[in-house]
């Protein structure tokens, strides 16, 4: 029996990204609505401001970088996996009464600012969302993200891939069974996903490439980088220790240059350094020139992933751009250059993954039947079937005797790139040591076969095991390695000496507990209401 969705029953899709942040419900008829915040856009601005006791989010924030640039915050999601020698969270910016915020309370302000804005224009208490991450985040980011929606507000949490969302949304609106090829450029980090669509509503990802790391920012980066050359041999010196605004406002400059470039060929720059106002006129041709790098980063992730794939681009029906920075004329140039086809233009980049996150959001959390209605076409949550991969091998550092006499450590991968999650893996090692009562394990999140030295551990965790003898050590320690729809991991140890579990000391923090939780929850409510 059809049904529409529950009117008391409302779950949010979350785009929290490293620039702008958008959201979207199902709403009780059906259909995907884009929300606005409280601010009446439908686009936010991922910045904090902690210039005042009680923080303030998105474009009442940007006023501060002008006013207070030392206590404002931006770009703080590329900042989620980044910790301490110890694997705490490390702070990013410091209160007007000395309160320091981590990317993780920072990404929870936003969060419960978005989440906030969407209660007041349904009326009602949201209480589940939806939020995505590229597809190549980092697995402690991933953890951040989720603990950092939990903190906001949320009963639960369910972590997809950017790709993944905006696949869906396109997916579920053409109703087509085609393979199809997803860039997703936003403004701090860029994946390419291969993924199977059927038009029933199943998903499948079949390859992932990405660097968390590449963006439409790093555009502005190399523009400003030019920019400062030009100002110093104009005789101006952009300095950010005396003048921290300045150096922001040229920045903005750039920006908005960079954006005018992605439908104009000539840009003029207006700068103001000191007392000296002058301007500086760019070219497209000029703005590729400098990125050449970046460039080259996204068209070999591209051919990464068709090789994972063990695709020819002809096997491919459509490339899908989202993110707001695949705007960038040089885009459709690499898709024709590596594709061999011009990208579609029929979806909003901006939008499509937290229309996409609306529609999982549905599928994950209301009732099974409920009724979709998606340009057009129904759809019902049960059929909408969205599977994730592991973007990243995760590997364990091990000796492996790859030359003769060289003792380092390497990658051994444990779940491999593109393994269907959930995934479980069990592997057997040998101890360097049959006495000794403890080993140190080190997981990996970077690529098969490096030298582990070379890659700061996700995680190492002290195994007890039973000392015994070289006739008995062979690859007798187990490790069972999961990692869930989510990618989250999970890890178990058992000594086949003693044929039982051994315990596991983790030196880095495997996340947040739910008193640790509930307590930031509450401290983020105070900031709130005092």
């Amino acid at each position: 029996m059809e049904k529409k969705m529950n009117e008391k029953q409302m779950y949010l899709g979350m785009d929290i990204g490293t620039t702008t942040s958008q959201i979207a419900v199902v709403t009780p008829s059906g259909t995907v609505q884009v929300l606005p915040n409280m601010d009446g856009d439908l686009v936010t601005p991922s910045i904090m401001s902690v210039a005042d006791k009680t923080p303030t989010v998105g474009k009442v924030a940007k006023q501060d970088r002008f006013l207070n640039p030392d206590k404002v915050a931006e770009q703080f999601k590329k900042a989620m996996a980044t910790v301490t020698e110890n694997g705490d969270p490390i702070p990013i910016i410091t209160g007007s009464d000395g309160t320091e915020f981590t990317a993780i309370t920072l990404s929870a302000e936003l969060i419960r600012y978005l989440k906030e804005s969407a209660e007041k224009i349904q009326g009602q208490a949201i209480t589940k969302a939806v939020i995505s991450v590229p597809a190549y985040f980092k697995r402690q980011a991933r953890v951040a993200t989720k603990e950092a929606g939990l903190i906001a507000g949320f009963e639960a949490v369910h972590i997809v891939d950017e790709p993944t969302a905006g696949a869906t949304f396109y997916g579920l609106a053409e109703g087509k069974n085609q393979k199809i090829a997803v860039f997703d450029f936003g403004g701090g980090t860029f994946d390419l996903s291969i993924l199977q669509i059927n038009s029933g509503g199943a998903i499948d990802p079949i390859a992932v490439d990405g660097n968390p790391e590449c963006g439409g920012s790093n555009v502005d980066e190399t523009i400003f980088q030019h920019v400062r050359e030009f100002i110093e041999k104009k005789g101006g010196k952009l300095d950010p220790q005396k003048d921290l605004a300045e150096w922001l406002e040229v920045l903005d400059s750039c920006k908005q240059a960079k954006e005018m470039l992605a439908h104009k060929d000539v840009a003029i720059i207006p700068l103001r350094v000191g007392n000296d106002r002058f301007s500086m006129e760019i070219t497209y041709e000029q703005m590729k020139e400098w990125s050449s790098e970046i460039i080259e980063t996204l068209r070999s992730c591209c051919k990464r992933a068709l090789e994972k794939a063990g695709l020819n681009p002809s096997e491919l029906a459509k490339i899908v751009l989202i993110g707001g920075s695949s705007r960038l004329r040089f885009v459709p140039e690499i898709v024709k250059e590596v594709f061999g086809q011009e990208p579609v233009t029929d979806t909003d980049p901006d939008m499509a993954v937290a229309k996409g996150n609306a529609i999982l959001a549905a599928a994950y959390f209301a009732e099974p039947g409920s009724e979709l209605l998606i340009e057009g076409k129904i759809h019902f949550t049960s059929a909408i079937k969205p599977s994730q991969i592991a973007g990243r091998d995760l590997c364990v550092a091990a000796i492996t005797q790859k030359k003769a006499g060289d003792n380092r450590e390497y990658n051994v991968p444990i779940i491999p790139s593109g393994a269907k999650l959930p995934y479980e893996a069990v592997e057997c090692f040998t101890p360097i040591d049959a006495g000794a009562s403890r080993i140190c394990v080190k997981l990996i999140d970077g690529p098969p076969y490096e030298l582990s030295s070379d890659f700061k551990p996700l995680q190492e965790a002290e195994v007890a095991v039973q000392p015994t003898t070289d006739a008995d050590n062979d690859e007798r320690i187990e490790f069972k390695i999961g990692m869930d729809i989510e990618g989250m991991v999970d890890i178990k140890v058992r000594d086949k000496k003693l044929n039982k579990p051994v315990p596991i000391k983790f030196k880095f923090h495997t996340g947040l507990s739910d008193s640790q939780i509930k307590q930031q929850r509450k401290e983020l409510a105070i900031r709130h209401n005092s």
